[in-house]
């Protein structure tokens, strides 16, 4: 690896990290295995796609329809809209190779690195948000790469108000196609309130692949401490341990497997029905941060885009570029909500992960309408 020089400007070391570990942003899998070598796509005849149009409230925009094999490199958008929650209402969704249902559902702005339909400004590798200055104009770019065999991309505007859309997806063609890279799949979810001692379900996936990152929005609904908490990965889980984890009850597995009532982790945190295959100690800690969140810190892989004390929300996003957590058969994240006094808490949580993994994917769950998601 070669060093990086001290002082270099943050845009400067986000894209020398971005070239540095592009090669561990896709999974394919060879007799079983996941592989993340992203040198493997190899393109040329770069192309683009732009739009400038208008979308009426309730109305939807192909912003594209592909041909591959290829692979997306850069997606951007800017929107003139005067809605100053524009990003909460406006959905991105993309279907890959010919799939009824899309591998990404989001709302934009969460999509892009900030929750509650805010524009702030978002740093990273993986998602940029830059504010004009005005509501409802800010730069919104991803820079995770999507391969497909085919490819079509849709915003829906859900706010109440006409919203001018400019995009550019700029994609390659695949040179040697391979068709067991994994697809890039976006899921939002939300928990309000978390059911007290129950965490929130971030992911429940099935299949193949790695997960890449997240961003997390939480409401605080009730007084004192809650800085814990924090994110658990259960992977590859069998039949009985994914049951009882799903519904949360240990009653579901045979009693030699159940775990203790009132097991903690080594950080001395409240364990669910089966032991994390990745314990996490502290939702601070899982944004790479310590002893409560940062307001500025942003970096290339974690950041904090909004901490508003006034109205008790915080929105934090983490890339998973250096650590990829790999999975061959299912995946659950799971996020806890509870005080540094390891007291169950019932917040408003919000999440939008970001994974790649082969087809088929496990269903989403409905998208509720944007009034519903405020």
């Amino acid at each position: 690896m070669i060093a990086m020089r001290a002082g270099w400007p943050v845009a400067r070391r986000a894209l020398f990290t971005l070239g540095c570990l592009s090669a561990m942003l896709l999974s394919g899998s060879r007799a079983g295995a996941v592989d993340l070598e992203f040198a493997r796509i190899t393109g040329d005849e770069s192309q683009r796609e732009t739009l400038v149009r208008s979308i009426e409230p309730g109305g939807r925009l192909e912003v594209a329809r592909l041909t591959g094999p290829g692979v997306v490199r850069h997606l951007q958008f800017t929107a003139m809209s005067p809605d100053p929650r524009l990003y909460g209402a406006l959905v991105l969704r993309a279907w890959w190779d010919g799939e009824t249902a899309p591998s990404i559902e989001a709302p934009m702005g969460m999509f892009f690195g900030c929750g509650f339909g805010e524009e702030r400004l978002v740093r990273s590798a993986a998602v940029e948000m830059t504010p004009a200055g005005l509501p409802g104009h800010a730069a919104l770019v991803c820079h995770l790469p999507m391969p497909f065999f085919s490819a079509r991309l849709e915003v829906e505007n859900q706010s109440t108000a006409p919203v001018q859309l400019f995009s550019i997806v700029t994609w390659e063609r695949m040179v040697r196609p391979e068709r067991d890279l994994g697809r890039l799949h976006v899921q939002w979810r939300r928990s309000n309130p978390v059911t007290r001692g129950r965490p929130h379900a971030a992911l429940v996936a099935r299949g193949c692949g790695h997960f890449v990152g997240m961003v997390w929005s939480i409401r605080r609904c009730e007084p004192g401490a809650w800085v814990e908490g924090g994110e658990d990965f259960y992977i590859d889980l069998d039949a009985a341990a994914a049951r009882a984890v799903d519904a949360w009850d240990a009653g579901l597995l045979p009693p030699a497997r159940r775990l203790p009532a009132g097991a903690r982790s080594e950080a001395n945190q409240p364990l669910g029905p089966v032991k994390p295959t990745l314990a996490g100690i502290g939702a601070e800690d899982y944004f790479c941060m310590a002893w409560g969140f940062r307001p500025d810190d942003r970096s290339p892989t974690h950041g904090v885009a909004l901490d508003d004390e006034a109205t008790s929300r915080t929105s934090a996003y983490r890339f998973h570029l250096h650590d990829p957590v790999r999975f061959r058969s299912n995946l659950r994240v799971m996020f806890r909500n509870h005080g540094w006094d390891v007291q169950a808490r019932a917040d408003d949580i919000a999440t939008v992960v970001f994974w790649y993994q082969q087809e088929p994917h496990a269903p989403f769950p409905p998208l509720p309408p944007a009034a519903a998601r405020e």
